[in-house]
């Protein structure tokens, strides 16, 4: 007992010492060892994380989050605005409190938000006063999410997951501007954060595998047939490297499907539970590389990148002993890093002061972590099964929408997509002529004006064929396409497709008369916009020779014609 009290007042005097400083990771004095043990007692044993592996997840997720940011702010009104693709106080969501958070408004009100968050994601990723700012970007990052449903995809939604429980783990022990990894022993801290940390990784990735072998047969062949990484190297979201280098190898193709449904069913259970530290290390890296590989093959945004990090914070202990680690770490960009973080968390001092230093927990906040421990052990793993359809929610699931948790993780599940879609958009012009409105969306309406003006240039070929080098390239972006993937939809969402075609024909004439600016230099008017929807099935490998361009012949679908005076009232 008295070794363990010595041990934690040296790691203390440590932190303290390197409170002072910016240079804990240029020290190239001897490395600890030492791993100390911390966190609630009922939850010790196998459901630990180092905090290093904490912190580096937390890192790299704020780094991550502040890319994206960067990036939808290509299409900052588009995507947080009302009345441009989100329609005017429309939302999914039913509760007061969501319509509330997730208020979309105008642009000053946008821009004033966003500006916040980056400076919070940048606290968190520097370990500013992580206890408040894990909090803020967690919630900050939830609403950007859910001013506008219809442009995330699912690495958006593992961010606000992990970030929800990265909210009760001290996350800003290590990797931080006033405290360093080297020579600091490591702490591996468990609680009820950590075993649900682990429970969310594992339920991630045999979600949808249960999804795919619990369905008739019929509805999963792609599964079963290990066809799914061939149907999905032809999908619309295909990179060209993954429609035509992998997509012309079917065996390829099948022996990565069983890969990856080895890894995502024996190895998630085998990364979260297992007690092998250099089998867990190993995994994390297999992951790693299975996101990685979806990232070369699949347009998906920020999915694959967010996935490929969520399993950092199994890292075991050994991992930041070996000389590999040490040897970055100590690395001139390392210690470049550490000290450009070292000035923006100084920074932040001087604006909101130096944070307290670390108090032990009290006996009614100890109380109150462990009776929402209880409640959320007993709720998530109830709303799991709710949603697996094995049970039935006793709250229809509305908790967990509150807290953005929900545990719908389809995922290519049941089925992998069989055919590719892509819109073609006809506008007619008050000339009589007709053009290509996807065409001058995609290469800028400033630049296209520019064109028409100066040249004899008219996107006036209405192209039906599959676009090339794959139908990703009918859209702008990864957000918009998955906004007009949504607006798409058929079935029993046909009805909130049209909804959002209609808002998107409404933005295309409200682009058309702002940035074509008609009646100057002869510029006609905009009319009418028609929406076509464009179908093309995928070859079955194991019974055609496959195709580069993936399918037969295309079915054209007229999802409707709108006037731009109509679309206004």
């Amino acid at each position: 007992m008295r070794r363990n009290q010595r041990s934690e007042d040296a790691a203390a005097k440590e932190g303290e010492d390197v409170r002072d400083g910016c240079t804990d990771v240029d020290d190239r004095k001897k490395v600890s060892r030492e791993v100390r043990v911390a966190g609630d007692p009922w939850f010790r044993g196998w459901w630990g994380l180092d905090l290093r592996s904490v912190a580096c997840l937390r890192a790299v997720l704020a780094f991550l989050l502040l890319v994206d940011l960067a990036m939808r702010a290509r299409n900052f009104k588009e995507i947080n605005c009302d009345d441009y693709l989100a329609p005017t106080g429309y939302s999914p969501h039913g509760w007061i409190v969501h319509r509330v958070l997730f208020y979309r408004g105008g642009v000053v009100l946008q821009s004033a938000i966003a500006v916040f968050q980056a400076f919070v994601l940048l606290a968190y990723l520097v370990g500013y006063r992580t206890n408040v700012t894990a909090v803020l970007a967690w919630l900050l990052t939830t609403m950007m999410h859910g001013r506008n449903e219809w442009v995330n995809n699912a690495g958006d939604k593992v961010a606000t997951t992990f970030l929800f429980w990265l909210m009760f783990i001290p996350c800003g022990e290590y990797f931080a501007y006033n405290k360093g990894v080297l020579h600091r022993p490591g702490v591996k801290y468990a609680s009820f954060a950590t075993l649900c940390y682990r429970m969310q990784l594992v339920y991630l990735y045999l979600s949808p595998m249960y999804l795919r072998w619990s369905t008739a047969a019929s509805n999963t062949w792609t599964w079963a047939k290990a066809n799914a990484v061939y149907y999905t190297v032809h999908y619309t979201t295909a990179t060209p490297f993954g429609m035509h280098v992998v997509g012309k190898y079917p065996g390829l193709c099948k022996m990565l499907t069983r890969v990856a449904i080895l890894l995502e069913t024996v190895g998630a259970v085998l990364l979260a539970f297992s007690p092998s530290q250099l089998l867990q290390l190993l995994l994390v890296i297999g992951f790693w590389k299975l996101h990685m590989g979806i990232a070369l093959v699949v347009e998906l945004g920020i999915f694959p990148f967010i996935s490929s990090v969520s399993a950092f914070g199994l890292l075991p202990s050994s991992t930041w002993d070996t000389k590999v680690v040490i040897s970055i770490l100590q690395s001139q960009p390392a210690i470049l890093l550490a000290k450009l973080g070292c000035v923006v968390g100084k920074a932040f001092e001087a604006c909101f002061g130096q944070p307290a230093s670390d108090q032990k927990q009290g006996k009614l906040s100890f109380l109150l972590e462990r009776w929402l421990a209880a409640f959320l052990l007993i709720y998530f793993p109830v709303t799991i099964l709710g949603y697996l359809g094995l049970i039935k929610q006793p709250d229809d699931g509305n908790l967990a929408e509150a807290l953005r948790v929900t545990q719908r993780w389809p995922m290519y599940s049941p089925n992998a997509p069989y055919s590719s879609v892509w819109m073609v958009v006809e506008g007619k012009l008050q000339n009589e002529t007709y053009i290509d409105l996807m065409e001058v969306w995609r290469h800028g309406w400033a630049n296209s004006r520019k064109r028409w003006v100066q040249s004899d240039w008219r996107p006036s070929t209405i192209k039906v064929e599959r676009p090339m080098p794959t139908p990703h390239a009918a859209f702008p972006n990864v957000r918009m396409s998955k906004f007009m993937i949504y607006s798409m939809q058929v079935g029993e969402d046909a009805k909130q497709g049209r909804l959002l075609t209609r808002q998107f024909v409404r933005y295309m004439c409200r682009q058309w008369d702002e940035k074509m600016k008609p009646g100057k230099d002869n510029m006609p008017r905009l009319l009418t916009v028609s929406v076509f929807l464009v179908n093309q099935l995928t070859l079955d490998p194991d019974s055609n020779p496959p195709s580069l361009y993936g399918g037969v012949h295309a079915r054209e679908h007229l999802q409707g014609t709108w006037s731009c005076e109509s679309v206004w009232h």
